[in-house]
């Protein structure tokens, strides 16, 4: 019975496959709140440090759920760029857009300690993006429908981007030393679903169509980690690394292009792309029982996402200077991306007012991945600050749950983006403008100790 419970809540997890964004490029790996780092004590150590699956004893098995209520405006001005707007569709690609999302992000994870080996598995995503914009409602009923689905709409509509991965991984702790040595193995799944208006690469109302593309595919991915226990039950660090998804061959993925501009079409198509690795660092020190200090960061190469291109299955990505397209016919669409490297940092602290209840807290920082030149509305991104507040409890001598609340402050964004400068098939409307970002994120975790 416990078995299938297990089983259970796996596929449960894997049904409630999420997609937000509140981080640095789309990195959402805040799982277990506060205690999600290199140096942690519950089963998410797989994904951030599997050389720390050492330290918790027995048999564990750890859920953990985040829901996030997501905000974005933007406000786009007339750009140079623009088409002409018809009288009876004026101000059609001027004027404010924005979305409310809720967002939902699951784990499931365990770990088993046998003598100086752990072993581990789990379920999580660690990169994920969504968007769905909000309807004009003042265009509706216009001889143009497209121009109810906003000023982004060329840029996106709806859609997402998400990896998720399934790992397995073991640690050894060697004999006589505070060394821990681990390593993981990663399935990783992707997919890509986007809906878009297309007018040539420009935003003509009058010639206006949408195009879908909806992909999957599989890639393999491992991580390495050290943890080192510099004083017993005192002081802790630790340091990872994360491969990329297929480490440097970049991904491909499989499905279809859909597009109905002027008429009806659709192709079998290939969208590659690449993801970035992670390295990890993190310190904890616990100076007495009932107070502990946690800082930790991570440095995340996302300069791997130079662009997604849309080919004709088994075709190449040829393109030439700016984006243009080098073999005729090949490449459909191009999404130049140009992401840059980023980096967060994090400072925790924890105190016990008893032995079965602990209050925490955190504060962090997330610098932005995304240049002005490719920023656009399909997967916007800032630098911000965290805060967050959250308590432990223990329910049984078995059964630990924990509930927080982070919230997310960001920096308003004026962007000179040069999308619209670009060659076809990488050019889109302009998507300069003015961009706010508000997400606030629940925790709950339960840890269950066998």
């Amino acid at each position: 019975m416990r078995r299938a419970l297990v089983w259970l809540g796996f596929g449960f997890a894997c049904w409630l496959v999420p997609r937000p964004a509140v981080a640095s490029g789309f990195s959402v790996a805040h799982f277990a709140s506060e205690h999600g780092h290199p140096t942690t004590e519950n089963a998410t150590a797989l994904y951030f440090n599997p050389a720390a699956l050492t330290l918790a004893d027995g048999l564990h098995v750890f859920a953990d759920l985040s829901v996030a209520v997501r905000r974005v405006t933007y406000d786009r001005p007339r750009a140079k760029t623009d088409a002409p707007d018809p009288p009876d569709a004026l101000n059609a690609n001027v004027g404010r857009a924005e979305l409310v999302n809720p967002l939902v992000n699951p784990v499931l994870a365990a770990s088993l300690k046998l003598g100086q080996l752990s072993l581990g598995a789990g379920f999580f995503t660690p990169l994920g993006g969504m968007v769905s914009w909000n309807k004009r409602p003042e265009f509706a009923g216009s001889r143009y429908p497209g121009v109810v689905d906003g000023v982004t709409r060329f840029q996106s509509i709806e859609g997402d981007i998400v990896t998720s991965q399934f790992s397995l991984g073991g640690a050894l702790r060697v004999a006589g030393t505070g060394l821990s040595l681990g390593v993981s193995g990663s399935v990783l799944r992707s997919w890509i679903d986007d809906v878009r208006g297309w007018s040539n690469g420009g935003n003509d109302v009058t010639k206006e169509g949408r195009s879908l593309l909806q992909v999957s595919g599989y890639s393999f991915g491992f991580g390495l980690g050290a943890l080192y226990e510099v004083s017993p039950q005192v002081l802790w660090l630790g340091v990872s690394y994360q491969s990329r998804p297929n480490v440097s061959g970049g991904m491909r993925l499989h499905g279809s292009l859909d597009n109905d501009i002027g008429g009806p079409s659709s192709a079998h198509v290939d969208v590659a792309y690449d993801l970035p690795d992670v390295i990890r660092w993190g310190a904890r020190y616990r100076p007495r029982r009932s107070l502990e200090l946690r800082a930790f960061g991570d440095y995340t190469r996302f300069s791997a996402f130079k662009n997604q291109c849309v080919v004709r299955a088994g075709q190449s990505c040829a393109l030439g200077p700016n984006g243009a397209e080098a073999m005729g016919g090949q490449v459909l669409q191009n999404v130049p991306r140009d992401f840059k490297d980023s980096f967060g940092v994090r400072l925790g602290v924890s105190i016990w007012p008893s032995q079965s209840f602990e209050f925490f807290s955190g504060l962090g920082y997330e610098s932005s991945a995304v240049p002005d030149s490719t920023f656009e509305p399909g997967l916007p991104d800032w630098a911000g600050v965290s805060f967050a507040l959250g308590a432990r409890l223990a329910l049984s001598r078995r059964v630990h749950a924990a509930l927080s609340y982070t919230h997310f402050v960001y920096v308003p964004r004026d962007v000179h983006s040069r999308l619209a400068q670009f060659s076809s098939p990488s050019q889109s409307p302009d998507a300069s403008g003015h961009y706010t970002q508000q997400v606030g994120v629940g925790n709950l975790n339960v840890d269950f100790a066998f």
